[in-house]
């Protein structure tokens, strides 16, 4: 857990702290990339129940732009990215792109609970929140389910997310 959530060097440190030199920052990557390895497996036969009529099924999708380095592009943003450069300008034209980024994209499915709330709960009135109101929880999702890809189309993630919202009920018989 301690290498998940920190460096490697701060999880060795803690690690050596309780048990006065176990092992090394090497051996901690190794154990990191050996427990990871099976969590796909553990997500594909998972599969949450239906929940209630009322209860929401949610899904989210989004995508950012990520710089990548020269040698991570696709072969086409490679090659505009290459004649980009040959330009030599200082500035980008309007409208112009320096072809070095791949589209990152999160999809995310969970259920959530309807919850009632008034308007200023969500947006605040002009002259500031009442002490006296105070604002109303969310919705909360549960059963959340998340995937993302630098490496492949948002194509990808997106059918990864719909097939995942009907994993659940794949008949379509719930309602």
């Amino acid at each position: 857990m301690k290498a998940v959530r920190n460096s490697y060097d701060q999880a060795e440190a803690a690690i050596d702290r309780r048990c006065e030199g176990v092992f090394g920052k090497r051996q901690a990557e190794h154990l990191v990339m050996q427990a990871a390895r099976d969590i796909d497996a553990f997500y594909r036969q998972h599969i949450p129940l239906p929940a209630t009529a009322d209860t929401l099924l949610v899904l989210q999708v989004d995508g950012k732009g990520i710089v990548m380095r020269p040698e991570a592009l696709r072969p086409a943003t490679l090659r505009a990215h290459r004649a980009a450069r040959r330009a030599m300008r200082t500035r980008l034209a309007p409208g112009e792109k320096p072809h070095r980024q791949r589209m990152a994209t999160l999809a995310c499915v969970f259920d959530a609970d309807p919850v009632p709330r008034r308007p200023h709960d969500i947006i605040a009135p002009p002259d500031g929140r009442s002490p006296a109101r105070t604002p109303r929880p969310g919705p909360t999702a549960t059963a959340k389910w998340l995937t993302g890809s630098v490496v492949h189309p948002p194509e990808d993630s997106i059918a990864a997310s719909f097939d995942r919202a009907e994993a659940p009920d794949p008949g379509h018989t719930w309602t």
